[in-house]
């Protein structure tokens, strides 16, 4: 016994030694606090009429940034439900989860199950290349504990739902609701919530339009995890259910149709910062002439 205690303990110090090591190593390329507070998104150019009304968007990307507040709370829980239930009561980690899904692979003797928790996505997407290696692995495990001292998990969330990828050029939560169901985010039924919070996982094998088979059954498991959950009832999630599927693909909403205008100001923002401007979420007021 004794002897197995002082190996146990000789791994521990090799893990820490190797942890530490690590991070002296990887910190001068992780982002610091101060870039981490100062990222900007990727945000496509709006043109607005001098009245404030939507006359177009005009990007590579789709997004329309929110804050915690502006998202609906269903909408918290339902991706709650969906990707990382323990977030609240996890430090960026979910230690749990690991060895979960190290049972379940095991078990399935594949991977079937992985441990990404919502901070360590977000860190992943806002900071992080999609590269698979060691190296990235490492540095998401430093950046997520990072941005777990720095930020509130509300702004964590908030993060996350803002940056995440749903397919459809979508990014952000707000963006995929305008791409799949032509309506803004807090009008969205139960399902449609449901339908978007399984997404994240695989955009392309769960999208709505193309395979929306798939997306019924992920959304079914996305309904079963909320009712488990005490978010929605037993009633509700069967009603939602049951509801037919109708996503398709959606223009960008606006309120004016005067795409020549728009066309207009987009000539004119590049000919005066160049390309890079129109996705740099720059909101332009114009007269029904084009006039800035």
């Amino acid at each position: 016994l004794g002897r197995l205690a002082l190996a146990a303990g000789v791994l521990l110090l090799a893990l820490f030694y190797a942890v530490a090591s690590s991070y002296v190593y990887l910190e001068p390329s992780l982002p610091t606090a101060a870039a981490m507070r100062n990222v900007e998104l990727q945000v496509p150019l709006r043109v607005y009429t001098r009245g404030g009304q939507l006359i177009q968007q005009i990007g590579e990307q789709r997004r329309i940034p929110l804050t915690y507040e502006e998202i609906p709370q269903l909408v918290h829980e339902a991706f709650l439900a969906a990707e990382d239930d323990r977030f609240f009561r996890h430090h960026g980690i979910d230690y749990t989860g690991v060895l979960r899904a190290i049972l379940v692979n095991l078990l399935s003797r594949g991977y079937t199950q992985g441990a990404s928790t919502i901070t360590m996505q977000a860190a992943r997407n806002m900071f992080l290349s999609p590269k698979k290696d060691l190296r990235r692995k490492l540095s998401e495990v430093f950046v997520t504990l990072r941005m777990e001292h720095e930020f509130s998990k509300e702004q964590i969330l908030a993060t996350y739902l803002n940056v995440i990828f749903f397919g459809q050029r979508a990014y952000g939560v707000g963006a995929a609701a305008e791409a799949y169901f032509g309506k803004p985010l807090k009008e969205l039924s139960v399902a449609e919530i449901a339908t978007l919070a399984g997404l994240p996982k695989a955009p392309s094998d769960y999208n709505p339009v193309s395979n929306p088979r798939a997306a019924m059954a992920r959304r079914h498991y996305v309904l079963q995890r909320m009712a488990r959950l005490g978010y929605i009832d037993a009633d509700t999630a069967e009603r939602a259910d049951a509801e037919v599927m109708l996503a398709r693909e959606y223009a960008p909403l606006f309120d004016v149709e005067a795409p020549y205008v728009a066309e207009m100001v987009r000539q004119e923002i590049v000919s005066r910062y160049g390309e890079a401007a129109i996705n740099s979420g720059y909101r332009v007021h114009t007269t029904i002439d084009g006039r800035m």
